[in-house]
């Protein structure tokens, strides 16, 4: 699936300095921000991501709301779509990276996404001309583009054959910083993640690591708990599941319908999908 939208060819960043087998241009549709070198932060992980890798990434934007930060991914269902999404959500911009010419929507099922990027300020880029179709060795090429362009690169989730893997590995030969969150031992999308800490990432553990290594100011300060404990006030799941049962909705109308603050919230949908109580699909909530 193609979008109309006039594409434009820029010169790679040159910040990202002499590193060899980069392009010397990019195709951009929308509008790429000028601060990439300050403000990239790239998010990579599981195209299967788990309720704990929402989770993650949602407290994480939570607390990057309003910044200028720049939330760099590879545009694929699963982490991809949900860091653009919570960018998009959190007042961030966005850049979405491309297997493909930037004028092909791939997932095509990405397409609502893929106008709210080039429409709210972000920029979908490509090395690759329009009407360039993904292939399996443009996605490597993608990954290292997505290491160049970000200051900051987060691994959510990743098995060891993994395109996150990829990426974190360009990342390293490129001298970015690297966070990696740990998971479960026995979970296949957690082991590569887990190999990267033992290697010499740095452990992610709060949203307040992103925001001291990126220097960015923001509205919410996580302390050293960041997560606002759920006992602070009462939680009824049979509140929110009535809700649902009126009508699916995002994260953004249930915190307003239900009063709960988002971290809360987050903790709470979360558990709910656990217990196999509810689903999320593209950001919206469903009872099962």
């Amino acid at each position: 699936m193609t979008i109309m939208v006039p594409t434009e060819v820029v010169d790679f960043p040159p910040w990202t300095g002499s590193i060899k087998g980069l392009p010397e241009n990019l195709y951009v549709r929308g509008t790429l921000p000028p601060d990439l070198c300050k403000k990239g932060l790239g998010i990579v992980g599981s195209r299967r991501i788990s309720p704990y890798g929402i989770r993650v990434l949602r407290e994480l934007l939570y607390f990057l709301k309003g910044t200028d930060l720049i939330i760099i991914s590879g545009f694929t269902v699963g982490t991809d779509s949900h860091a653009h999404e919570l960018a998009l959500g959190a007042g961030c911009s966005t850049v979405a990276v491309m297997p493909c010419g930037c004028d092909i929507v791939h997932p095509s099922t990405n397409k609502e996404l893929y106008k709210r990027i080039v429409g709210g300020g972000g920029a979908v880029v490509s090395e690759f001309e329009d009407g360039f179709k993904p292939q399996k060795w443009t996605y490597p090429k993608r990954n290292r583009i997505i290491a160049a362009l970000s200051k900051v690169l987060l691994v959510v989730e990743a098995s060891l054959n993994s395109g996150s893997m990829i990426t974190s590995s360009f990342a390293s030969k490129y001298r970015r910083k690297i966070f990696s969150v740990p998971g479960d031992i026995y979970t296949e999308r957690s082991a590569g993640t887990n190999k990267l800490i033992a290697e010499g990432a740095e452990i992610y553990l709060s949203p307040g690591q992103i925001i001291r290594e990126m220097g960015v100011v923001t509205s919410e300060t996580p302390g050293s708990d960041t997560v606002v404990p759920a006992n602070r006030i009462p939680i009824n799941e049979s509140d929110v599941l009535s809700i649902l049962k009126e009508k699916s909705l995002n994260f953004d109308d249930l915190s307003t319908g239900t009063g709960i603050p988002a971290p809360v919230l987050n903790r709470v949908l979360v558990g709910m999908m656990l217990k196999n109580l509810i689903s999320e699909k593209e950001g919206v909530y469903h009872v099962l």
